[in-house]
């Protein structure tokens, strides 16, 4: 008897004491619970978008066929012609040509001829219900979003319940707690009706938690299954419905139910599920949207309409019958919204698809909106940023520098040290860059190199020294400075700094040339004569050419200034190549067209401010004489790689060959490639036991690679020439015009400056005087 009342008072202790203990687990846990519950957990991540895609004759049908797919066409085959309904997508209007027709198409049945149905063939006309079209544009396309640090990825928006139209939770209750305004956190009923269904069915097709005891799971997020676990949430969901209202838990319930996975980012709300799946605010959706909407909570990878729309449109189904048993609606509006078209939205990744060119959108956001918001606002912001990205073109770069780059270490055997490269492409005509690849894998190194690197650029800087020779106009003996204008390739050395230094230039291959003109210096890359010509024409002028070009970085007046051997980034070298390009007229070089807010808003936009910088005559003649580094020069290797099309550019190779460049045009895109190494390996000197990289080696096939494929879908075009371009016959060895009695050997046809060529004329026997000087003195 003494016996069992011991057990007995044993039991009502430890009762006691787990009593206590439990009670105290749980009111500590309902601290953490009602934290989470009061919380705002809002969070629209800012997204950064693509460009439009025009689409017009005669745009290649894998290029096409590619961009449909990436936005989430269902193209229909029709022998050589494809129809797709044109999406109806919200964007500022500004990403258009002004007036253009492109909004009217939107979501009109579009039907394109291509001239066969290889994936080779090419489009030949456009036409939409009633006329044919000269083109039309396929809209932007979510490229990455920037994560919050920290957290996990997440997609969200907090809405008031009375901003919340009622069918959507009245159709979340129908199908996932039809008593949820009747109990107090948990459904006997329910649990009971799950048992049973589960145990006939032999599954676990029936859920028994309420609504409630759903919010209370995603809220308090722990990762431990266990019996206990679901009994303490039972408990918290008893102890929150008396703590808040039923409107309250519904509110925060629709704001925080999983919805589904977007790449690597979770969908959370009802509002960002309307948004993500049917492109659509929650006000507009139709009942058999939010039909379906319902349908996904209970599996949202199971029933995911973009992987199994047949298993979505059953899910919807049951949750209209499921409104019509609780009498939510009625029979016929379940009937009606049964045969209601449902149009998905573009599916999105959250992937990121331009990884280098993100960070680089991100930097220049933080950047611009330094002075009204930090780097977590900016994250935060909810921004939808429009770039200039092309995301077929930046992919094509992406496969060149890694392609280039293997075959870069087998070239130049470099097996125990890893190069790396880089490439940045604009349209000069715009100053919008199109392609920004800051190494050769960003899973491997993040380290962005267009954004975060300087390096010397050795021989690409050269045609900023040419420039400046041709706008001073002529040498202190009155002879114009021009392509035909002769130097001497040859040993020489200057004495600087008050005689303290000498400096010696030295060729790439140590050869010399001998009498030759500033074209075929040039175009060879000889160091002996850009480096006397750039004392000639004094370095404080080639400076403030440099810097009217776009050069930001600090130059200083020192005799290696005109072989590029100081640093720059290589964004400064692809502006002054696009400047080039662009006759003068330089753009201000952007990633980003225009930002709004998520619902759409204006927030900022970018308008092109052209700069000229210099006359169109002079830069044209600089120009002609970087086409012939292509026809006969250091870039002469591009014809055999297949690149037949008009171009100018020049290759650069740094003196211990760490770093590789080559930066040309073509009437539509400027392009910059830099191969090099990350660390110095081989000290000054020896070179020899280093990787020894060059510009036409390295850079140039890069170069080569992307453009071909960039361009593949335009016709060639020439390089635009100003008619003041002069062709005269030039004594080789003066530089002044021909006598009629000199020799063809003696004479070269060469282009000058209507108003800038020369009027005096000789024929010399010999060269002049200061062409055989072996010494100079600043």
């Amino acid at each position: 008897m003494r016996r069992d009342k011991r057990y007995l008072w044993i039991g009502i202790i430890t009762a006691i004491v787990f009593s206590a203990v439990f009670t105290w687990y749980l009111h500590r846990l309902f601290q953490q619970l009602d934290a989470a519950f009061a919380r705002n957990t809002e969070f629209t991540p800012t997204q950064i978008y693509s460009d439009l895609t025009q689409v017009a004759p005669p745009m290649g049908r894998d290029h096409l066929m590619e961009r449909l797919r990436s936005l989430g066409y269902a193209p229909r085959f029709k022998g050589d012609a494809i129809e797709f309904d044109l999406h109806q997508v919200n964007y500022p209007a500004y990403l258009l040509p002004e007036g253009h027709a492109n909004p009217t198409y939107q979501g009109q049945t579009l039907t394109l001829e291509f001239d066969g149905p290889q994936a080779t063939s090419n489009l030949v006309s456009i036409r939409n219900p009633t006329q044919e079209i000269h083109d039309f544009y396929l809209e932007p396309e979510i490229v990455a979003t920037l994560s919050r640090a920290g957290e996990p990825g997440q997609i969200r928006q907090a809405l008031k319940f009375q901003e919340i139209p009622s069918q959507i939770w009245r159709a979340i209750i129908a199908i996932e707690d039809q008593h949820f305004m009747e109990h107090k956190g948990l459904d006997p009923r329910g649990l009971a009706r799950a048992i049973f269904v589960n145990a006939k069915t032999l599954s676990f097709a029936q859920g028994g938690s309420t609504l409630t005891q759903q919010l209370v799971k995603n809220l308090m997020v722990r990762r431990t299954k266990n019996i206990f676990r679901k009994i303490s949430e039972i408990f918290l969901s008893i102890i929150l419905e008396f703590r808040y209202s039923k409107e309250q838990i519904l509110e925060r319930y629709l704001n925080e139910v999983y919805l589904g996975q977007i790449g690597n980012l979770e969908v959370h709300g009802v509002s960002e599920g309307a948004k993500y799946f049917f492109g659509k605010t929650i006000n507009e959706l139709n009942l058999g949207e939010i039909a379906m909407m319902a349908g996904l909570i209970r599996g949202p990878g199971f029933y995911s309409p973009y992987r199994y729309f047949d298993r979505a449109q059953s899910r919807q189904r049951l949750v209209l019958q499921k409104m019509v048993e609780t009498g939510q609606i009625a029979q016929a509006e379940a009937s009606a919204a049964e045969k209601m078209p449902v149009r998905l939205a573009p599916p999105v990744t959250g992937k990121n698809k331009a990884p280098y060119f993100a960070d680089f959108v991100k930097a220049e956001l933080i950047r611009e909106l330094e002075d009204q918001m930090t780097e977590q606002e900016v994250t935060e912001a909810g921004f939808k940023v429009f770039t200039s990205l092309d995301v077929r073109t930046n992919r094509l770069a992406q496969l060149a520098v890694q392609e280039g780059i293997q075959k870069a270490k087998v070239k130049f055997k470099v097996s125990e040290v890893e190069i790396e490269g880089a490439l940045a492409s604009v349209d000069h005509r715009t100053g919008l860059i199109r392609a920004l690849v800051g190494g050769q894998n960003y899973e491997h190194s993040t380290f962005n190199r267009i954004l975060n690197m300087k390096r010397q650029v050795g021989s690409t800087f050269k045609p900023i020294v040419m420039l400046t020779a041709i706008e001073k106009g002529s040498d202190p003996h009155g002879v114009p400075y021009g392509p035909g204008y002769p130097m001497k390739d040859a040993a020489w050395r200057l004495t600087f700094d008050n005689g303290r230094q000498n400096w010696s230039p030295k060729n790439y291959d140590k050869d010399f040339k001998g009498w030759i003109s500033l074209r075929e210096a040039l175009t060879h890359s000889i160091n002996t004569v850009f480096a006397r010509l750039g004392v000639e024409i004094g370095f404080k002028r080639i400076i403030e050419t440099a810097q009217r070009l776009g050069v930001e970085s600090d130059l200083r007046e020192v005799p290696s200034l005109s072989l590029g051997a100081f640093e720059l980034s290589p964004i400064e070298l692809l502006t002054v190549y696009s400047t080039f390009a662009g006759r003068g007229v330089k753009q201000e070089l952007t990633v980003i067209r225009g930002i709004t807010t998520s619902d759409g808003t204006a927030y900022a936009r970018f308008i092109p401010k052209p700069q000229t910088v210099s006359p169109p005559e002079p830069v044209d003649l600089l120009n002609d004489m970087l086409e012939d580094v292509f026809n006969e020069g250091t870039a002469r290797g591009a014809l055999a790689m297949g690149f037949d099309r008009p171009a100018a550019g020049k290759t650069g190779t740094t003196n211990d060959y760490r770093d590789s460049w080559f930066a040309g045009f073509t009437p539509e895109l400027t392009t910059v490639v830099w191969v090099g190494l990350d660390q110095q390996l081989a000290p000054s000197g020896n070179q020899k036991k280093g990787v020894q990289l060059t510009g036409a080696g390295a850079a140039l096939p890069i170069w080569v690679k992307f453009m071909q494929q960039a361009l593949a879908d335009i016709p060639p075009s020439p390089i635009v020439k100003s008619d003041a371009l002069v062709t005269v016959r030039i004594d080789r060895r003066s530089g002044l015009l021909a006598e009629d009695g000199c020799s063809d050997s003696q004479v070269i046809a060469e282009k000058y400056l209507s108003g800038n060529d020369p009027h005096d004329r000789s024929c010399l026997s010999e060269d002049p005087e200061w062409a055989t000087e072996v010494e100079l003195r600043e």
